[in-house]
């Protein structure tokens, strides 16, 4: 059953590499599938404060009934399908990765999540900023098993030590290098950073982690500034993998790559 599955979901990414139609930002039918799915479980759990979402990948998510990050992609929870522009090299990493780092992990904490069912020697730090949003992945976590390979954090990463206002809530927001510096990893593998309007700020606030470590990088752009940061990784050595929708997999020289794995 999970070979076909695998299969499944395997060809179902390779079309949605290549065709917007299933990427829900890139097709109106998947939107108001996503939006039917999601009224849909507000009935089904009418009783209950929380929805939860059971996945066919082994996974379990408890999510807010009221408007949240992750209420329109109940069903790529379910599949196993949350940016699928990422999801061949991020399965295909992570299996060979001792530390990933999530940030942006949200509510659901699916990469958080996906990391540690795919692999179980794998230590996860998972950083989210909202506090509705870091309440719910701690349940996720432990709901999932993950607990005691996870560590989540709850503040947001930028460019210098500050409190700035997310959602009209101040919330503390430190550097990737010191918050790195502080949690003594022994490294760090890949870095996801899916925030809203400040991942050029995290990379700038991470230079000497990346410098250090030149983990994978999953990037999505959204303005000049991400761009930028784009071609100054690739000017320190990366290569820079454009998938639709600008979503970027940054990978280190193959020197490093066999040195880590």
């Amino acid at each position: 059953m999970n070979l076909l599955f695998n299969l499944f979901t395997s060809v179902l990414s390779k079309i949605a590499l290549r065709s917007r139609y299933l990427q829900f930002r890139g097709s109106f039918i998947v939107y108001i599938v996503m939006k039917s799915i999601a009224k849909f479980y507000k009935v089904l759990f009418f009783a209950c404060d929380d929805i939860v979402v059971s996945t066919v990948w082994g996974a379990r998510f408890r999510l807010p009934k009221s408007r949240s990050f992750a209420e329109n992609r109940y069903l790529s929870l379910m599949l196993g399908m949350v940016e699928p522009q990422w999801k061949d090299y991020f399965d295909r990493y992570i299996v060979e990765s001792r530390v990933f780092l999530d940030i942006g992990a949200a509510g659901d904490g699916y990469y958080t999540v996906r990391a540690c069912k795919l692999n179980p020697r794998i230590k996860c730090v998972a950083v989210e900023p909202l506090p509705t949003e870091y309440r719910y992945l701690l349940l996720n976590i432990d709901l999932n098993s993950c607990s005691n390979r996870v560590i989540p954090i709850n503040v947001a990463l930028g460019e210098e030590q500050r409190v700035i206002e997310l959602s009209r809530q101040k919330v503390k927001c430190v550097t990737l290098d010191s918050l790195l510096q502080n949690l003594k990893l022994p490294s760090v593998d890949i870095i996801k950073i899916d925030v809203e309007g400040a991942r050029a700020e995290i990379i700038k606030g991470g230079c000497k982690t990346i410098q250090r470590h030149k983990p994978i990088i999953f990037f999505e752009v959204h303005n000049i500034s991400e761009k930028q940061m784009i071609h100054k990784l690739r000017n320190i050595g990366y290569k820079a993998i454009e998938r639709h929708g600008e979503m970027y997999i940054l990978l280190p020289s193959i020197s490093r790559q066999a040195n880590n794995h």
